[in-house]
């Protein structure tokens, strides 16, 4: 009987989460300045998103969000997030400020809305982490939030920008955890989230986050010079794998060869892929400079080797 109820539980709770719009499984694309990729690889279902919009605000926003414990999260955060900040960045002085109350005013909504239509079988709602960059002439402001990277090549030599907020990743996060009396077992911070920071995560029971989860993100200021070859923003199922120079190499060897974005962006997708497909996994590169392109060789006069070997006068 409690099997059949278990059942019918799941049941409705996947009808829930179909009427929602779906993420994509499978794509790519991009324009002169940008590329993305994004792939379910061996993942029962998608739950990383990307957003790439021209205007919040007088800045662009390039934004990955990966999800856990179902897609409902990623699908609210994607559409109420950006909006969000276009009205707390507008004419804001306080750039770090105005971002981080708009990260903790999406929560809120989300958590709102998902109290509205609880999941009766679960203990908690699905999260979602975000990392985001926005960007207004030379400025690059990175807003990290859970264990998505952000990371910029340098004249080709790869830096992270951001930290990953998960307590077997981050030493500071786990104190933070430890001395707030959460507890922590196996990575899982109340047995429930692999990450330390995150949005949705609700109990249904009481309408409140999981104990030690924060809606609040690191936020880094980028100067964009010309020493910064690009940026690279990318879920956990590409830092994973892969190592972050490795990542900037194959990113500017396809800029190198094709001088597109979205090349270099596949690129990344597909290496991260041959080492791992365990995981979703989503990547956006914003171009600022393109490196030199290779140099094709140049034929070579082939002469046969019954010349080579007259004699000569």
């Amino acid at each position: 009987m409690w099997w059949l109820l278990s059942q019918l539980c799941t049941c409705l709770d996947r009808g829930k989460e179909a009427s929602l719009p779906s993420l994509p499984d499978d794509d790519c694309g991009g324009g002169v300045d940008c590329g993305y990729a994004v792939a379910k690889n061996e993942r029962s279902k998608m739950e990383d998103a990307v957003d790439v919009r021209d205007d919040i605000a007088g800045y662009k926003l390039f934004a990955v969000y990966d999800g856990h414990a179902g897609s409902q999260a990623v699908i609210l955060v994607k559409e109420i997030l950006p909006e969000i900040l276009g009205r707390y960045l507008q004419e804001a002085e306080d750039v770090e400020g105005a971002i981080k109350a708009a990260f903790k005013a999406a929560d809120e909504e989300v958590i709102q809305r998902m109290m509205q239509n609880p999941m009766p079988h679960l203990q908690t709602s699905s999260g979602t982490v975000a990392c985001l960059g926005l960007l207004k002439g030379a400025d690059m402001w990175i807003a990290n939030l859970g264990d998505c990277r952000a990371v910029l090549s340098k004249d080709g030599t790869a830096q992270a920008i951001s930290c990953d907020h998960a307590p077997d990743k981050n030493a500071a996060e786990a104190d933070r955890l430890r001395q707030s009396g959460v507890h922590v077992q196996g990575g899982y911070v109340e047995e429930h989230v692999a990450v330390s920071r995150a949005m949705g995560n609700v109990r249904y029971s009481t309408g409140t986050k999981v104990n030690g989860i924060l809606n609040e993100p690191e936020v880094f200021r980028v100067d964009i010079d010309g020493t910064i070859d690009f940026v690279m923003i990318g879920s956990d199922g590409i830092w994973d794998p892969l190592k972050e120079q490795f990542a900037v190499i194959h990113a500017r060897k396809a800029l190198r060869t094709t001088a597109k974005p979205e090349d270099a962006a596949v690129s990344v997708l597909q290496n991260a892929g041959k080492a791992s497909k365990a995981d979703n996994a989503a990547v956006i590169v914003i171009v600022f400079k393109y490196p030199e392109p290779i140099q094709k060789r140049t034929a070579v006069q082939r002469v046969p080797l019954s010349q080579l070997q007259e004699p000569t006068a």
